[in-house]
């Protein structure tokens, strides 16, 4: 299954590199990443998938909100991932 994560934070020095590396290091992998600065907080929006095993959607948004300058985290979508066809 698929996540879309919005993450609205404040502009700093390494912000984006912090936020995709704890998303990596919680066990997601990252399917799409887009970033829109903005004039205030900037968005992040990431499509994460779980690695295999148990893992939630919840507590990675709730360790995502304590790093410094975020200002908010919405789950957007959660949806089945397709498989390829062989």
């Amino acid at each position: 299954m698929t996540t879309q994560i919005d993450i609205d934070f404040l502009p700093a020095e390494g912000a984006v590199v912090r936020l995709i590396g704890l998303v990596e290091r919680r066990g997601y992998e990252l399917d799409a990443v887009n970033y829109a600065p903005a004039a205030g907080a900037h968005t992040l929006s990431m499509t994460v998938r779980a690695r295999p095993g148990l893992r939630r959607i919840e507590t990675l948004k709730a360790q995502i909100a304590r790093v410094y300058g975020v200002v908010s985290v919405n789950e957007i979508t959660a949806v089945p991932r397709l498989e390829a066809a062989s």
